[in-house]
């Protein structure tokens, strides 16, 4: 079937009584699982249907009416989002004017330091030029006895500096004014700040405690009662399941026995034949077998014969395992020319199995010599694997192309066997 890509059920199948039994009791098994898996399921979606309807008149409606619910908080959250991000737009500007009026005050607190400074100054002056109209000055210098010349400061002298007194404290009072409207100011902005801020917080409380709570538990109801809608859509399915594998059980119990036998040899068309007798000639002729061209495939055996004599009847243990590993050689080249499902590797236990050719002077006229060429010849486009005994390959010479791995059967010296770390009971202590 493999080789003629037919399908099994197309093949000609028979069942033994224990094979049918024994076939029932997988099926019973399989569909009492699947059955125990289903029932819970089925109870399950049983309450989710009653449930959701049991909250509205129908599943529709009530879900309509949950769908508008939520459209009007959803607006809610967004006016009020737009509301709170002209909060914040106007937090900003009041920020940045605050820090603006800070400097403000700050320059005119210097600016009166300044005017009180410069009035001090003037003034200790004017008292000095005062004292200086009633009191002379010395004539010398009580540190170094020099001559001091100063002349006595006039009536017109003390008025400039009075007048310029005057002037500065007139300014310095300007100044102050400004500052208490600017402080004043400071105090609306500051106080219209911690308001708008105050108005941030309780939108972003207003968001997170009643808007985002109320939509998260609308939107879990939605989902809830589409989940429940889907759910009453794979309830119909499972009772469809249960009574199908009811059904399926029924229909076990009344399975018929076929009796006829399975011949798989009739499934092969009429070139397998030709063909396995061809390639079967031609192996042997490369493997210089006397009498290749009497080979023959038989239908009756399905197994070479030659010259009309089956291998067992006319050849030694030896020949035997030659011819069989030929004839495995002939149908794995039929698999890779017609089937497609091409192996495409073949492994041969001991093909020289008890195999004594006698003498062979010359290597072209040697059998094992010639299998073995063959053999290397077909490994080039494909894995072939030989389990064969190394005292069976002498005087056969190998291509550099052949991987050898000797098996040691010393677990401390190479490899042991063909199955890695695969060991002999008396070997695994």
């Amino acid at each position: 079937m493999l080789v003629q890509d037919e399908k099994i059920d197309n093949s000609i199948q028979t069942e033994s009584a224990s094979e049918r039994h024994a076939r029932r009791k997988a099926v019973e098994q399989f569909i009492h699982q699947q059955l125990d898996d289903i029932e819970p399921r089925i109870r399950h979606l049983e309450e989710m249907r009653h449930i959701a309807t049991n909250e509205g008149k129908t599943i529709h409606t009530y879900l309509e009416d949950l769908h508008k619910k939520a459209l009007h908080v959803e607006q809610q959250r967004q006016t009020l989002l737009n509301r709170d991000a002209h909060t914040i737009s106007h937090i900003s500007q009041l920020n940045q004017q605050y820090e603006h009026l800070e400097v403000l005050i700050r320059q005119r607190k210097v600016l009166i330091s300044q005017y009180e400074s410069d009035a001090a100054r003037l003034d200790l002056q004017l008292q000095a030029m005062k004292h200086a109209r009633t009191h002379a000055y010395p004539a010398t210098c009580q540190f170094c006895h020099s001559p001091i010349h100063m002349s006595v400061p006039t009536e017109q002298d003390i008025l400039i500096v009075s007048t310029e007194i005057e002037h500065i404290h007139s300014i310095q009072a300007d100044v102050e004014t400004d500052l208490a409207i600017l402080v004043d100011k400071a105090d609306e902005v500051k106080q219209e700040l911690h308001l708008e801020k105050q108005q941030h917080r309780q939108n972003m409380h207003s968001l997170k405690s009643d808007i985002q709570p109320t939509a998260q538990h609308m939107q879990q109801d939605i989902e809830q009662i589409v989940h429940a809608e889907q759910l009453h859509a794979e309830y119909a399915e499972l009772i469809a399941l249960h009574a199908r594998f009811n059904k399926a059980l029924d229909d076990a119990g009344q399975a018929t026995q076929n009796d006829e036998k399975y011949k798989p040899r009739e499934c092969f068309q009429s070139d397998f034949w030709y063909s396995m007798n061809n390639t079967i000639r031609s192996i042997l002729q490369q493997c210089h077998f006397q009498g290749a061209d009497t080979a023959d495939f038989s239908r009756s055996s399905f197994d070479v014969e030659i010259a009309g004599y089956s291998k067992a009847d006319e050849q030694g243990k030896g020949y035997c395992a030659f011819l069989n590993s030929v004839v495995m050689l002939a149908f794995h080249d039929y698999l890779n020319e017609q089937s497609k499902h091409t192996p495409g590797w073949l492994l041969i236990d001991t093909p020289l199995h008890g195999f004594d050719e006698g003498i062979r002077p010359l290597e072209d006229s040697s059998m094992k010599v010639g299998l073995f060429s063959y053999l290397a010849k077909q490994a080039v486009s494909q894995q072939i694997i030989i389990i064969e005994n190394t005292n069976h390959m002498a005087g056969i010479p190998l291509d550099d192309n052949i991987n050898i791995v000797e098996f040691s059967k010393d677990k401390h010296n190479g490899r042991y066997g063909y199955l890695d770390g695969i060991y002999d009971v008396s070997d695994e202590s």
